[in-house]
């Protein structure tokens, strides 16, 4: 192998010809519950996207930081339109509003920035829902301070609704980890399709669990089944282990000779510490890890392969700091809990 340095580029296509792949019916179904600097005062929304059936669809990895634009997008009924001069943040306890944050409070803040990776649960080798970003606010317990607010004692769970009529909860305990309340994505005012104004983040859990267009936050001393739970997804929605295969990709065509394979893995708040490669269902070999920083981040990797003319497999497992691997499948096992495989494509060599 050459040892060359991998450039990490960005291949698209539109919505409609990678429908057309075929065998994609259960993942797309999945989307459903793919629910991620200097303080910035925003006074006009960003705008919407359209949604139309040429809409890109990012297939590859266009480097470590997502771009906003190709940002994977997921919701239950559509992007809300807020209008910025009326929301407000209602924070509640047990139904009752204690008070209403406006956005000009929130963005007075001396926020902070995190990189972040979010996954959809119905992320797989055939639908690659998962991206990263460097966003900008502040964990919820400093917030909290920020704002005078004690966690009312015997709340159990925080339940947030949001714009677009979709609502979930996380424990209480996970304002430990913590939990971030953001409001700039990249830089930049969340775009619409990202959470305008305002969308949580929560380590370890899969985007349904990471609101966004959050309208507001209950203190609740009961647990709370939300939308995507509600039909059957998991509650708790722990990101599994996980290893993808960008490029190629399934019904690819590549030139023979030497082929750069690469992907992602994830396994949330556990670091992934190692991938490796079969191909053509031979010896499990290590992949080179291109970018690796740490808990709650994707790993970006590569693997540098000669394969001659013809039909190729090539399959990816990964391995975090805890020793926790990626199953065998390359499905996976219960789609509604997340994928847990071991991504695996085919390919024409040519």
């Amino acid at each position: 192998m050459s040892g060359r340095r991998v450039s990490w580029t960005l291949r698209i296509e539109s919505r409609r010809s990678f429908l057309q792949r075929g065998a994609l019916t259960v993942a797309w179904a999945g989307l459903v519950a793919c629910g991620g600097s200097e303080n910035e005062t925003v006074t006009d929304p960003p705008v919407p996207s359209e949604g139309s059936d040429d809409e890109i669809v990012p297939v590859t990895i266009a480097g470590a930081i997502t771009p906003n634009e190709l940002f994977y997008v997921t919701s239950c009924c559509g992007s809300p339109t807020v209008d910025i001069a009326t929301w407000s943040l209602s924070i509640r306890s047990r139904g009752a509003e204690l008070l209403a944050v406006a956005f000009d409070t929130l963005a007075a803040l001396p926020a902070r920035e995190k990189e972040h990776t979010l996954e959809c649960i119905g992320a797989g080798q055939a639908n690659l829902a998962i991206s990263n970003a460097i966003w900008t606010g502040l964990p919820l317990p400093e917030l909290f301070d920020a704002i005078s607010v004690t966690v009312p004692a015997g709340t159990v769970e925080l339940k947030f609704e949001s714009a677009d009529g979709y609502s979930t909860s996380i424990p209480v305990e996970d304002l430990d980890k913590p939990v971030w309340l953001v409001w700039l994505m990249n830089g930049e005012p969340l775009p619409v399709d990202h959470g305008y104004p305002v969308r949580l983040l929560v380590p370890g859990r899969y985007g349904m669990k990471n609101p966004k267009w959050i309208t507001s936050l209950d203190f609740v001393d009961v647990p709370y089944t939300g939308y995507s739970e509600q039909r059957g997804w998991s509650n708790d929605a722990s990101y599994q282990t996980n290893a993808l295969v960008h490029d190629p990709f399934t019904w690819d065509s590549v030139p023979a000779g030497e082929i750069v394979v690469s992907g992602t893995a994830f396994a949330g708040s556990d670091p992934i510490v190692s991938v490796e490669l079969s191909v053509d269902g031979g010896a499990w070999a290590p992949a080179v890890l291109d970018y690796a920083p740490g808990p709650d981040i994707w790993t970006l990797w590569h693997f540098e392969v000669t394969l001659a003319e013809g039909n190729h497999t090539v399959q990816a497992r990964c391995t975090t700091a805890s020793g926790a691997t990626s199953g065998p499948e390359s499905r996976g096992t219960n789609y509604l809990s997340g994928f847990g495989g071991s991504g695996e494509v085919q390919f024409d060599v040519v």
